[in-house]
């Protein structure tokens, strides 16, 4: 009688050897050793995303804190004032109550630190319509120059660097890049504020000289020198829940606020999409900060998450009636024509032209200037054409709210020397509206060499407090914040400041 057992037995050792060798011939391939098989390490290979199960979106992002803690007397002057001051930290997580799951998102979609969720706080405290005298804009604060470079548009109608979606993109783009060139998030930081060039180059004299390249080892401007530690202090508020309770802070949930919307290319207005979608007009506009007009011409809108599915089946049987989605239609001015007969003609006010255009009263009468105008039923008037014939620019390309102040520079982006997006104070008002800054050449020339302090919108409303800066508060801005005299005069050096503007173009 034949018994296989014997040749059974040697084919099952043959199979373990040779997959043994296959595995090992893997694991020599890729130079990668191959990972211990617990339960534990094989469920946290799969779930890459654990912070979407946090039960708040401040768990969330204290799960991926993943930069090194500094630690320094800036630190625990920050950390102090917010600690007295809670109301500045509740405004803070109010403002980026729309925008922060978003951001925290990206950062996890791009296996980025979840403190970088934090910096639109220092750089705009989550105002996407944050304005600096210096002409930055946006959550990110980006100078009009370095905004086109990473894709951000800006015409008549709309200012990229003001839409939380591709700002945010820009902007971990180019934090990305700055943490490969540094291999150091500080120092990755301090490029974002002061620009790569000015730290590469202050990081190679401490080399040089045989002296430590930290964040805490190198010259730099006073603001920069306090960009970082301002960051660290939310962070070590933030990552304690006894004490977010303590202080009284706002519970963020961790779901997406808002949804993106296509619009196939219609042109509507901002009060219908308000209509349709059953929310406020300043709403529409805080999930839409990049549009100036009053009339949307774009592919998609935002608008919050809940609200889309009823916009949407409104949206159809709003089209089924044959209504016109825009009231709005496109006139050109005439030679000789004022304003007033053109308020007249289209039974408006002259406020209302150069609030719907963006312009001054003598731009209104100027021939050849494409002008917006209301129309009664969506009745094209004698004169009048369709939205989609005025063009991205008109000859009023830059909105007067955004154009630069004399002050600063009067050339463009000349007079902005300090980094890729900009370091010179928010000017928003408490209402939202880019305002004018008061003219302190003194001042102006500090941004331009990157040494002005930003300062928050949200946080000078509170004019009784103190925030530590870097240097005196700006006579442009009403904050009363009092400066920290913990930073070395040494990091502002002139011969550092120098540098900041040879960067610019390079950004």
């Amino acid at each position: 009688m034949i018994t296989y057992r014997p040749i059974l037995a040697l084919l099952a050792v043959g199979l373990t050897l040779l997959t043994g060798g296959v595995n090992a011939a893997n694991d020599q391939s890729t130079g990668v050793a191959a990972p211990e098989k617990s339960p534990i390490s094989w469920v946290r290979a799969v779930n890459t995303r654990p912070g979407r199960d946090a039960p708040d979106l401040l768990e969330r992002l204290r799960d991926g804190f993943a930069m090194p803690d500094l630690d320094n007397e800036l630190v625990r002057k920050y950390q102090n004032y917010y600690m007295k001051n809670p109301g500045a930290m509740r405004r803070l997580l109010e403002n980026g109550r729309r925008y922060a799951y978003y951001v925290l998102e990206e950062l996890e979609r791009r296996g980025m630190p979840s403190e970088l969720a934090l910096l639109p706080m220092v750089e705009s405290s989550y105002n996407p319509k944050a304005l600096s005298p210096a002409r930055a804009a946006g959550l990110w604060q980006f100078i009009p120059s370095t905004g086109r470079n990473y894709g951000l548009s800006q015409s008549w109608w709309e200012d990229n660097r003001r839409d939380v979606v591709s700002s945010t993109g820009a902007a971990l783009d180019y934090l990305s890049y700055l943490y490969s060139l540094m291999g150091d998030w500080h120092l990755a930081l301090a490029s974002y504020n002061w620009g790569e060039g000015a730290v590469g180059r202050s990081v190679a004299k401490n080399q040089q000289q045989g002296l430590p390249t930290g964040y805490d080892d190198i010259r730099m401007p006073a603001e920069t020198k306090n960009y970082v530690p301002r960051l660290q202090a939310i962070k070590n508020i933030l990552r304690d829940p006894q004490l977010v309770a303590q202080m009284g802070l706002p519970v963020l949930p961790n779901r997406p606020y808002f949804e993106s919307v296509a619009l196939y290319g219609k042109h509507i207005d901002i009060d219908t999409v308000a209509k349709l979608a059953n929310i406020s007009v300043d709403e529409v506009k805080a999930l839409n900060p990049e549009h100036y007009r009053p009339v949307l011409k774009v592919e998609t809108i935002n608008l919050p998450k809940d609200r889309v599915t009823q916009f949407k089946a409104n949206l159809n049987s709003y089209q089924e009636t044959e209504k016109p989605l825009s009231r709005w239609a496109s006139y050109t001015v005439q030679p000789g024509e004022k304003p007033e007969r053109i308020a007249d003609k289209f039974k408006m006010s002259i406020s209302q032209l150069q609030e719907a255009n963006g312009v001054s009263l003598k731009s209104l009468g100027k021939p050849g200037q494409p002008l917006l105008v209301l129309t009664e039923g969506g009745e094209l008037p004698k004169g009048a054409a369709p939205i989609a014939e005025m063009g991205d620019n008109t000859p009023v390309s830059v909105p007067e709210d955004d154009k630069p102040p004399r002050s600063a520079g009067g050339k463009s982006d000349q007079g902005v020397k300090s980094s890729a997006k900009d370091s010179g104070k928010n000017n928003e008002a408490k209402t939202g509206k880019p305002g004018k800054p008061n003219k302190d050449t003194k001042n102006d020339r500090g941004i331009a060499k990157g040494k002005a302090e930003k300062s928050s919108a949200a946080e000078r409303s509170a004019k009784s407090s103190k925030e530590p800066g870097a240097t005196k508060p700006s006579a442009r801005s009403s904050d009363k914040a009092a400066s920290p005299k913990v930073a070395s005069s040494k990091s502002g050096s002139k011969s550092d400041n120098k540098t900041v503007s040879k960067d610019k173009a390079k950004r």
